[in-house]
């Protein structure tokens, strides 16, 4: 049984509404069938899992964000065994590119997908009342983010539209540094327009990728959270002068729950061996 503090905190702020499950896949860098690459885990594999596991989720997410790096190297055989490990999956995707992606060929492999400009792959959905905008944030050539002129002037419109529920931005690249030094120095390319438009708005949650690590910050008051990629990590080494390093960490995918205005991200973990047990104390809270 729960105290009687827990219910007079809990029992009284239950939600006129269910709330509602937005899944985050990121960083899957797919590579082509029997690819002579050196990888270090099974890139595909990994991403047949998350979709597998996203598929065995109860309560099923509404939607799954793809935040970029759908693929390792940009090639046309990579996108088509994208299309392969991704057509098991039963969400509708909501995908955006990375910088190892090509725009020309995600928009060829998300054919039926309605992007809203012509140059790069942005969009707005409503997903059961929550607003999810997706910000292309790629710059083609570089590692780095951009947010120009033309982007700057579309996100700022798409926002500007009144919405009575949630807003999540989503991109790829982080709208921050990290202090990973050899990954924030490809930079972003007009962060400071981003970030006043970012300060005048109504997000509740940005959701990013890029990093390949799980990572939390904020950017004038709204909380952003990157994502842990399905494939090796960035490690953690916050020097000024850190070289390149990676590590196989545990993997998965987040999933933001969203109650009202409210967000709040889980990490699902997934090739771990382990499986949810009963503790012999559990009976306290039935």
């Amino acid at each position: 049984m729960l105290p009687w503090w827990a219910c007079a905190t809990l029992c009284d702020v239950a939600p006129a509404t269910p709330p509602v499950l937005i899944a985050q896949l990121t960083d899957t860098h797919v590579v082509a069938w029997n690819t002579e690459a050196e990888l270090y885990v099974d890139n595909n594999e990994r991403a047949a899992s998350a979709v597998a596991l996203l598929n065995a989720e109860s309560p099923a997410p509404a939607a799954v964000v793809l935040t970029g790096d759908l693929v390792n190297d940009a090639h046309p055989d990579e996108y088509a065994a994208l299309s392969e490990l991704l057509a098991p999956l039963e969400i509708p995707m909501l995908p955006l590119p990375g910088n190892h992606d090509d725009r020309a060929l995600v928009r060829a492999t998300f054919g039926d997908f309605d992007w809203s400009d012509t140059e790069h792959l942005s969009w707005v959905r409503i997903v059961d009342g929550v607003r999810v905008v997706g910000l292309d944030s790629t710059r083609p050539g570089s590692d780095g983010g951009e947010f120009d002129a033309a982007r700057a002037e579309w996100l700022a419109s798409a926002l500007a539209v009144p919405h009575a529920g949630a807003t999540l931005l989503a991109m790829h690249h982080p709208p921050f540094v990290t202090g990973i030094e050899w990954m924030d120095r490809a930079g972003f390319v007009g962060l400071d327009v981003l970030v006043e438009i970012i300060s005048s708005s109504s997000i509740d949650r940005i959701i990013c990728g890029h990093m390949h690590r799980s990572i939390g910050s904020s950017v004038r008051g709204v909380a952003v959270q990157v994502a842990m990629s399905t494939v090796q990590h960035v490690a953690l080494d916050l020097s000024p002068v850190a070289t390149v390093s990676l590590v196989r960490d545990p993997v998965g995918y987040q999933m933001h729950r969203i109650d009202g205005t409210n967000v709040v991200t889980h990490s699902r973990y997934m090739d771990t061996g382990e499986q949810p047990f009963e503790p012999d104390w559990a009976a306290d809270y039935a």
